[in-house]
């Protein structure tokens, strides 16, 4: 049975300002956490992975880049940390460690 909320890593590059501000603030509002200026990491139900591909596809223009990909930061697979914490990719609301 698939989980209803998967791990996502979210990465965008984005020229203009105004923009690059609104797509940041618009996936914070998915309760995703902004690990870098624009990377962005957490948990989406398929409706939500869905929202935030139309919010990219809205404010990248014809030169901007974005990319949206699984991840496994929560202890399963490997992972490398450079200059984070493997706090940083805990989910509080999603995995509790029993």
């Amino acid at each position: 049975m698939e989980k209803l909320r998967q791990e996502y890593l979210i990465s965008y590059d984005v020229e203009d300002n105004k923009a690059r501000s609104r797509l940041y603030k618009e996936l914070a509002g998915y309760g995703l956490r902004s690990v870098q200026k624009s990377v962005f990491w957490g948990h989406l139900s398929m409706a939500e992975l869905q929202a935030v591909k139309r919010e990219l596809q809205k404010y990248l223009d014809a030169h901007d880049k974005a990319f949206i990909t699984h991840s496994s930061f929560n202890g399963r697979g490997q992972s490398y940390f450079i200059g984070h914490d493997e706090e940083d990719f805990k989910d509080w609301k999603e995995n509790h460690v029993i």
